[in-house]
């Protein structure tokens, strides 16, 4: 089974693009792969096999190497020059050419494409994550709010950055509108911690909510945003 999820396709204009990415994909070393052959019953001992696949890969890359060329069930290989030669007179000059090894796939691995069974799961999530909330003045954690004073917010992806209107720090109330935090008010803004001024928030229960299109590489198309699930409160 070829495990997938979606995610945000960057590389297009058009928002609301996911492409495919491939997870949870098994790895054989060769002797995983001689231990699979054991069990087909190939009337060989496992030295055998692990000698064998030893034998045809040096055989292989000594073909290579030759300049010869590779064609069989799982896959042709064969060289090929890269680089622009400046007049029919040119040699080949390491600087500026190089050699590529060129793998396709073979008959048996095309119809091994075709068995391939999908299955779409839940992807993990690697965007902006608060794990916690620090009221620096009374030193409690996912608790209380003192306005005035500052917060400390843990966590990764957290940086505030991107031209987006709506990027930003808030503090959302149960009822009523979102209540942003100046930019000036920030005062450490990391990918791991986010330290501001907590604005004149009245009394009451609040989560706190960051929306950023920082990613530590491209910029995200649109903001993520991320809402702490614990309630905070100002007494």
């Amino acid at each position: 089974m070829l495990e997938y999820t979606l995610e945000e396709n960057r590389l297009t204009e058009e928002a609301g693009d996911y492409r495919a990415q491939v997870v949870n994909v098994t790895s054989f070393t060769s002797g995983e792969l001689a231990d699979r052959i054991m069990k087909i019953g190939a009337g060989l001992t496992r030295s055998d096999i692990a000698s064998v696949l030893e034998a045809t890969k040096q055989v292989i890359a000594d073909i290579i190497a030759d300049g010869g060329a590779v064609h069989f069930e799982l896959f042709n290989a064969f060289p090929s020059i890269q680089g622009v030669f400046k007049s029919p007179d040119e040699s080949f000059d390491l600087a500026r050419h190089k050699i590529r090894i060129n793998l396709h796939p073979g008959t048996a691995l095309r119809a091994a494409v075709n068995e391939i069974k999908v299955k779409k799961i839940a992807a993990v999530l690697t965007g902006t994550v608060i794990t916690s909330v620090i009221d620096i003045k009374s030193g409690t954690v996912n608790d209380k709010l003192t306005p005035g004073r500052d917060i400390k917010i843990a966590g990764s992806k957290l940086k505030i950055a991107g031209d987006d209107p709506a990027v930003g720090l808030y503090f959302v109330p149960m009822s009523g509108d979102p209540v942003k935090v100046d930019p000036t008010d920030i005062v450490v803004n990391n990918p791991a911690e986010v330290i501001a001024v907590i604005p004149a928030l009245a009394a009451g229960a609040y989560r706190v909510r960051i929306a950023t299109q920082y990613t530590g590489g491209k910029a995200l198309k649109t903001p993520h945003v991320f809402t702490f699930e614990k309630e905070l409160t100002v007494a």
